[in-house]
Parts: structure tokens; C-alpha cells; sequence
């Protein structure tokens, strides 16, 4: 199964689609001059195989492109894959347009159409790619969650773009990330093949076996703990206290004390005495007597605010009256100046005007010696109306001394009955225990036939454990590593690496290539030079693809290397590798950099593909056969008609 590339293909409104067509199982190489669009293809693939982002570089590309799109070969099937280019201002979409058929063509810019979503096309292409049902589960103790290995995870290993594929510090597609690193960590197990395919089920498998196990146990320390003479005696000693048995009852010998308690359960079935007990509790009487009490509480709080309202309007006339009296006695003085109002009350002579202020005196005696007499005829009657609230209280009073002592005496008659009750649940959870215990008896197997299913369910168990346990997938990459060796070892002498002649190896815990020299390990990151980083990049990725194809692992088959000459003649720098004699270290090096990659591509033809973008154009007859597209004088990966103004 798995898939290479057929077609990279660019759609523009009114234009005819731009197509990059590749070759199946062969090298592939475009070359051209710098900004051309070499590297934005490793971009384009991964966006149309699903990556979050759109990670093509702003400028001719994001402005002319409407749709990006890949034709794979799957065996005789196609599959057609287009992507919606982002809006302006805008990192991604999802929208997409899938096709697949055996005889499947290119379709034009018009046919295309929002007809599914990208992550339903990944979902599709983990099928074609063979990614079957696999997990990884983290170490207990870890608190990453189980991952599941998908198409996105394989694609760490088949990019190697221009900032990364001379990396010292990072082997894989994304490894930069932490996140990313840990998934590859995660997943490698199950792409190399030290997972077995049944692994989920074989997971499933244990887990019903544990709880199988659990089982079967917890019977037998039941039917360990029902043989045992120490339980029957105990039960015989509950039931003598509960009043199931004789007090003078003198058991001892296992069978008997089992017989004498079938006897108690085979008693207890008749009337319920808890039933008999409930239907006698009379909770009726103390119900009503509560209300009653309630209903009286609450009367006799009416009483009383009433009555403290009368007695303050009592004090408030008493104050009122007092005052008057005061203000009559003041006002009677007038009477000192007798009747003669135009007299002067020092000489006794008349006067030539009737004082006005004496008229209004003598009114206002009257008036107040009215208000006096009239308070002094209410007063009576509110004393009366105390003294009946008060009477009416005393009586409430009374009724609830009397309910008091009829809900005590309620309450002394409930308590004998809760007492019966007590007794009675009592008896009622020993005899229930008992039945449980004899009934158990019955029914629990002979604890050698557990025994020996708990023996074999523990073998079993056992050999899951190894085959699945994280020790058993360990030696599995640690022997897988092993055989990626030898090619690694074999092609770093080939390319002439720094170390070559000892062994090279992956190690998957740090995800880097490493050189066993004799004095210890030697590490990618410490080998210097970018020649030698570009070299492991290589024959690692290379060793891992020839495994991937050998082993028909669920890994799609190609590799895409954004120009890996760049570490002997960058660009930028105007340098050019026809241009060095053929004894030149630097053109021998790229020469053999590219026959390496030629050779392992003839080695698993046709199911291995590679496809490179250079700047190089290496005059070699094999070299010029490889190349697909030449990206030079105005051509490039858009047509100049395409670039919008």
C-alpha cells in the first residue's frame, strides 16, 4: 500500500492549470535559479496533505495561486487531492475537493469545488497509506495522553526542507517543536514495525483478562473465607446475640452450627416482624398533636403582640392625661384676675381696652378641660380589653401545658415500639447475613477449580504482558535500530563523512544519528561541519525509507529534499558546481551525495521515490535523466501570465 506523487498541480482563475509531473520509483529533480520556487514545493505538499498552516511564503505564489493540488499513485488507483488556497489575510482552510478512480485525469480549474474537508481527505489518504488501528501508551506515571499514530506523524519522515535538512540539532521534519519531538518519539515504534498490527486488540484482550482475573479472585477469597470454620462460629455467636438462637445454645462442630443456622434462615420466612411493627406505630396521634401545638404557639404570639400593643397605648394615654392635668392647673390661674377682664391686675384700675390674651387663656382652659374629661371616660375600657387578652393568653397557656404532656406520653409508647424496631433490624441484618453466607455456599465452585483458572488466566496475562510490554517493544527498535546500521555505516563511508569506518547508528530516544567511535559516542551535533550534518540527515532518512519499503511500512514513499547542496555551493553565494574541476572536493562530494540517493532508488524501485530541488545542475548523463523540470531564463513555478499586477 502507501502512495508517491504523480502530479503537484497550481490552479488560477482563466488560466490552464500549472502541472509538475513527477516520475514513480525514480529520482526526481527540479533545478533551477533562485527564486523560482524550488522551496515553496515542499510547502505545497504539506499543505495539501493536511498541515494546519499554509506555510507557502508571501508574495507571487499566495498571490496567484486559487488552489493547490496533488495526483498520487496508490498501485493502479488514483487519488486527486486539491486544497483551497487561504483567503487574503488568512493562514488556512479547510476546505477541499477529493476525487479517486483507476483512470483518474487532472480535472480543469471549472470542475473544482468545496466537495469535503481536509481533515475527511487525511482520514481517507491514513487508509490509503495503510495506517491501521495502533496506540501508544505512555509510561505510567507520564501525563501525556495515549496517542494514535496518523498520516501527519508519517510525513515527519519523507520532508526535509532547506532550513532543516542540514540541521545538527534536529533529524526530522518539525522536530523543532517539543510537542512535534515527543509525537515522532511516540510514534517511531509503530512506523519502524516494533508494534505489532493486533496491538490494540491484544491491549483489549489484556485489559478483559485483568478484570477476568480480579474476578476470580475476589470468588475465591470468598469461598476460602465461607470454609473457614471461623466465619459459621462467628455467625452463630451474632445470631445467639440477636435472639435467633437459644442463649444455652452449645454449638462448635462445623456442620451443626451450618445446620442450626439453615434452621434460623428457613424460620425467618414468615410475617415481616418489621412490617407487623410499622403497621402498630401509631405516628398518627403524635403527627396530630404537633399540629396542634404549632396551631396554639402561633395563637398565643397573636395574644401577645396585642396585648404588648394595648399596654403601650395605655402608657401613651397616661403620659397624655398627666400632661393635661398639668396644663389645666396652669391655665386655672386666670381666676386670680377675676372677672373684671379690663381691669389692671396691680392697680385695679379700668382699663380703656379689653385684654385680648385673658380671652384666649380662658378658651384654652376650657378646650384642655374637655380633652381631660375625655380621656379620663376612655381609659377605663382599654383596661378592660388588657385584662380579657390576658385572660385569653392564660388560657392558650394551659392548652399547651396539657399538649405537652399528652405528646410525652406519645412520645414514651414510640420509644418501646423504636426499641422493638431496633431489635427486630437487628435479627433481620444477622438473618439476611446468614442467608448471603448459605446461599454463597451453594453456589461458589470448589476453590481447586479456581485455583486453577486464576493459574492459567496469570500465565496468560503473563505472556500478553511480554509480547505488548514496553521492555518487549524496546528490544524490538533496539534490534530494528541495529539493522539500520549497517547501511548508515555503509553509506557514511561512502560520502566520506568525518568518523566514517566506525559505526553509525540512530539512536530514536534523542532523535539523531550517533557515531560509536572508540572513545564513546559522538553525537551529530558534535561532529561540526555542515557537510557532515547534511550526511546524517541522509543516511538516516535513506536507511529509513529503504526499511519503510522493505517492510511495507504505513510511511508514503517518497522523500523530498530541498536542495542538499547548498552546505558545498550556496546560492546566495553565486557559486556553481559545473563550474569547479572535476577534482574538486566540493563537486566530488555533491557527486557522490547524488549517486548515494540514485543507487537506493534503483535499490527498491519501483516503490521508492525522491523528489529533490536544486540549484545544482550536475552535467552527469544520470544526473540530467533525473531531472523533470529545468527552472531557468523566465521559467518558473508560475507562468509569468499568471502574476497578477
Amino acid at each position: 500500500m502507501s502512495f508517491q506523487i504523480l502530479d503537484i498541480v497550481l490552479y488560477a482563475e482563466g488560466q490552464e492549470p500549472r502541472v509538475l509531473s513527477l516520475r514513480p520509483g525514480k529520482l526526481n529533480i527540479i533545478t533551477g535559479d533562485s527564486m523560482t520556487g524550488k522551496t515553496a514545493l515542499v510547502d505545497i505538499v504539506d499543505y495539501c496533505l493536511g498541515s494546519k498552516s499554509c506555510h507557502v511564503s508571501s508574495g507571487v505564489i499566495r498571490q496567484s495561486v486559487d488552489w493547490y493540488a496533488l495526483r498520487i499513485a496508490q498501485g493502479n488507483d488514483r487519488h486527486f487531492i486539491a486544497r483551497k488556497a487561504p483567503a487574503r489575510g488568512r493562514t488556512t482552510t479547510s476546505d477541499a475537493y477529493y476525487a479517486t478512480g483507476v483512470d483518474l485525469e487532472i480535472p480543469p480549474y471549472e470542475e473544482l469545488a468545496v466537495t469535503t474537508n481536509i481533515q475527511a481527505v487525511m482520514a481517507r489518504l491514513e487508509e490509503v497509506t495503510g495506517i491501521g488501528v495502533n496506540l501508544h501508551l505512555p509510561p505510567e506515571g507520564q501525563t501525556r495522553r495515549p496517542l494514535q499514530a496518523g498520516i501527519r506523524h508519517a510525513l515527519a519522515y519523507v520532508f526535509q526542507p532547506q532550513t532543516e535538512i542540514s540541521q545538527p540539532t534536529a533529524l526530522f521534519h518539525g522536530q523543532g517543536d517539543t510537542w512535534v519531538a515527543q509525537a515522532i518519539k511516540d510514534s517511531f515504534p509503530y512506523f519502524v514495525g516494533a508494534v505489532d498490527e493486533d496491538y490494540v486488540s491484544k491491549v483489549g484482550q489484556l485489559r478483559d483478562l485483568r478484570r477476568e482475573l480480579r474476578k476470580q479472585e475476589s470468588a475465591l477469597a470468598t469461598a476460602t473465607a465461607l470454609a473457614e470454620e471461623g466465619s459459621v462460629t462467628k455467625l452463630v455467636t451474632e445470631a445467639k446475640f440477636a435472639g435467633l438462637l437459644p442463649q444455652d445454645y452449645d454449638g462448635g462442630a462445623y456442620q451443626k452450627d451450618v445446620a442450626a443456622l439453615r434452621d434460623v434462615a428457613i424460620a425467618a420466612i414468615g410475617p415481616n416482624i418489621l412490617e407487623v411493627i410499622s403497621a402498630s406505630d401509631d405516628n398518627g396521634e403524635l403527627d396530630r398533636l404537633n399540629d396542634e401545638r404549632s396551631a396554639m404557639q402561633l395563637e398565643l404570639r397573636r395574644l401577645n403582640d396585642e396585648l404588648r400593643a394595648m399596654q403601650g397605648l395605655r402608657r401613651d394615654e397616661g403620659g397624655y392625661v398627666n400632661e393635661a392635668k398639668e396644663q389645666v392647673a396652669r391655665l386655672k390661674s386666670l381666676d386670680l384676675l377675676g372677672e373684671g377682664e379690663s381691669a389692671c391686675i396691680l392697680c385695679g384700675q379700668e382699663l380703656p381696652e379689653r385684654i385680648p390674651q385673658v380671652e384666649e387663656l380662658r378658651s384654652e382652659l376650657e378646650r384642655a378641660t374637655q380633652q381631660l374629661d375625655a380621656a379620663r371616660r376612655h381609659t377605663p375600657g382599654l383596661e378592660r380589653l388588657i385584662l380579657d387578652k390576658q385572660s385569653e393568653a392564660d388560657q392558650v397557656r394551659a392548652r399547651l401545658r396539657e399538649n405537652w404532656s399528652r405528646l410525652e406520653a406519645v412520645s414514651n409508647a414510640n420509644q418501646q415500639l423504636a426499641d422493638l424496631r431496633l431489635a427486630a433490624e437487628r435479627r433481620a441484618h444477622v438473618t439476611g447475613r446468614i442467608s448471603m453466607m448459605l446461599e454463597a455456599m451453594e453456589q461458589a465452585p470448589a476453590t481447586s477449580e479456581l485455583q486453577a483458572s486464576i493459574e492459567n488466566l496469570r500465565r496468560i496475562i503473563e505472556r500478553l504482558e511480554e509480547e505488548i510490554g514496553s521492555e518487549a517493544i524496546t528490544d524490538r527498535v533496539e534490534w530494528l535500530l541495529s539493522k539500520l546500521s549497517r547501511p548508515m555505516t555503509r553509506w557514511a563511508k561512502d560520502l566520506e563523512l568525518e568518523h566514517s569506518g566506525v559505526p553509525f547508528r540512530l539512536d530514536a530516544r534523542k532523535l539523531t544519528v550517533v557515531a560509536d567511535a572508540l572513545e564513546g559516542p559522538i553525537f551529530m551535533h558534535d561532529m561540526g561541519s555542515g557537510a557532515n550534518w547534511l550526511g546524517c540527515h541522509l543516511i538516516a532518512h535513506l536507511a529509513l525509507h529503504d526499511l519503510f519499503t522493505r517492510n511495507e511500512r504505513p510511511v508514503p514513499r517518497f522523500l523530498m529534499l530541498d536542495q542538499p547542496s547548498q552546505v558545498y555551493f550556496p546560492a546566495e553565494a553565486g557559486q556553481d558546481v559545473n563550474a569547479a574541476s572535476d577534482e574538486d572536493e566540493d563537486r566530488l562530494a555533491v557527486v557522490r551525495m547524488f549517486n548515494l540517493i540514485r543507487n537506493v532508488v534503483e535499490g527498491l524501485a519501483p516503490h521508492f521515490q525522491v523528489i529533490i530541488t536544486e540549484h545544482a545542475d550536475l552535467s552527469e548523463p544520470w544526473y540530467q535523466d533525473a531531472v523533470v523540470e529545468r527552472w531557468r531564463n523566465g521559467v518558473a513555478l508560475i507562468p509569468p501570465d499568471w502574476i497578477r499586477p
